[in-house]
């Protein structure tokens, strides 16, 4: 999601070798006549002018990078799905402190008052037992699949966590979706369930991701879990923040109401560090009914 691995340069030596343990040392070849070897030396110029001019050639011929740049429309929407902060404990000197009321009644003064007898009552019936209420549904199962009809996207998921220098992982095929496993499964009654895809890599083209800020609100978001279950989410945010603004605390929200955000990169390309400088994230909730 967040940058554009560069192409391989590296070559591999296939050339064969002696067996292990032979004595027997390869002959030199015979020495070439003066034209043979005028031959060889102009194949050798060209080989190394393509050898140098390849990568040239497939620098300037790669695709742009598609990183989009779009309007914020449902941001307000967007943070109202997050948790409400606890408020803080007044913690101050002169603040009062509620005195608990013992547990334990004090116990009762023996009187000599007689206490005249009372004519025993019917018991009270008992009243018939509630119905047991109905097992909670389970919680939805791990997403193995993404559809969004608006940009023909219909691409597998997979689970996905952090990388040793904090950053989300990202599948390395541009064509799979991640769904970062230590937060909410999509369809989940509370918190945020994240997607993560690619805009782009130089070296497969367009990811699934590419065009997601095209979302609009109300657009349909379809999630398949392990276990064949379909849910419909519908959009009702789209933001783009530079990295450094992006709000981890809402997007990675645990509690507040359910809801499901597609993220991946945007904004403009730096060449120097190879990556987009923003972030795009759509934000979905259950389609009623």
């Amino acid at each position: 999601m967040t940058d554009r691995p560069s192409a391989p340069n590296g070559t591999t030596d296939t050339s064969p070798l002696p067996a292990a343990g032979s004595s027997t040392v390869p002959s030199a070849p015979d020495r070439p006549a003066a034209g043979a070897r005028r031959q060889a030396v102009l194949s050798l110029a060209v080989g190394l002018l393509l050898l140098v001019s390849a990568p040239v050639a497939w620098f300037a011929l790669r695709p742009d990078p598609a990183g989009q740049q779009v309007d914020t429309v449902g941001a307000d929407r967007a943070a109202a799905l997050q948790a409400a902060p606890t408020p803080p404990v007044d913690v101050t000197a002169d603040a009062a402190v509620p005195v608990v009321a013992p547990t334990t009644a004090p116990a009762a003064t023996a009187i000599d008052t007689p206490v005249p007898s009372t004519p025993q009552a019917d018991p009270a019936p008992v009243p018939a037992a509630a119905p047991a209420a109905p097992p909670a549904p389970a919680a939805p199962a791990d997403p193995t699949r993404i559809r969004v009809p608006a940009l023909g996207v219909d691409a597998s998921v997979v689970p996905i966590g952090v990388q040793a220098s904090g950053e989300l992982e990202i599948p390395a095929d541009v064509a799979t979706v991640g769904w970062y496993r230590y937060g909410p499964t999509p369809g989940n009654d509370t918190g945020s369930a994240v997607l993560s895809g690619h805009v782009d890599a130089a070296d497969q083209g367009p990811g699934t991701f590419a065009r997601l800020g095209d979302l609009q609100p109300g657009d349909a978001i379809e999630v398949t879990d392990s276990t064949g279950a379909s849910r419909s989410f519908s959009v009702v945010a789209r933001e783009e923040w530079q990295k450094a603004d992006v709000p981890l605390d809402r997007i990675f929200d645990r509690g507040g109401e359910g809801r499901l955000v597609l993220i991946t990169c945007g904004g403009a390309f730096d060449r120097e560090t190879l990556g987009y400088q923003d972030n795009i994230a759509v934000t979905a909730v259950l389609s009623e009914g």
